[in-house]
């Protein structure tokens, strides 16, 4: 089973921190959480103040601690092996690191980047997700929402070929 992510963070620098991480099934169960700690405002880079800053306070509020775990007993709710499905290195990294900070065997699930088979189907699916968010009346850069889009797009564009 595939599950897509995404996260948002304090900016694309050398020590990036995780603000928030949305999780999406491939049948919709969804899991969305945003970081009390390791992050400050001041971390953040203008252009997240700018756009992600506002968008949080909609989903569960934990601290790092507390994360890894009700992430990792999320996953293992599911019977069939999971599939961690992101679209960059930053999110990967940050996911990763989150899940080796809280004990996560790396055994027992896998995460990739979501993978192109040419440019045209690069821009397909950024087609699908700006579609998706138009449909939804959804602007990008929260964690939940964009991992909503990847999931459309992926059923849309990628799953078919």
């Amino acid at each position: 089973m595939n599950i897509f992510f995404d996260t948002e963070f304090t900016g694309l620098n050398s020590d990036p921190r995780l603000l928030s991480l949305g999780l999406v099934t491939d049948d919709g169960h969804e899991l969305y959480l945003e970081l009390t700690d390791g992050w400050s405002d001041a971390m953040c880079s203008p252009w997240v103040r700018q756009h992600v800053l506002p968008m949080l306070g909609q989903g569960e509020r934990l601290t790092r601690k507390e994360a890894g775990p009700r992430i990792i007993g999320w996953l293992l709710s599911f019977s069939t092996p999971t599939t961690l499905v992101g679209d960059t290195d930053w999110d990967t990294t940050l996911l990763a690191n989150l899940m080796d900070e809280c004990g996560m065997d790396r055994g027992s699930y896998r995460i990739e980047l979501i993978r192109y088979s040419s440019k045209a189907q690069a821009m397909e699916f950024e087609h699908a997700k700006r579609a998706y968010f138009e449909s939804q009346n959804a602007v990008p850069h929260h964690a939940l929402t964009d991992a909503r889009a990847f999931r459309v797009a992926w059923h849309g564009v990628l799953a078919t070929r």
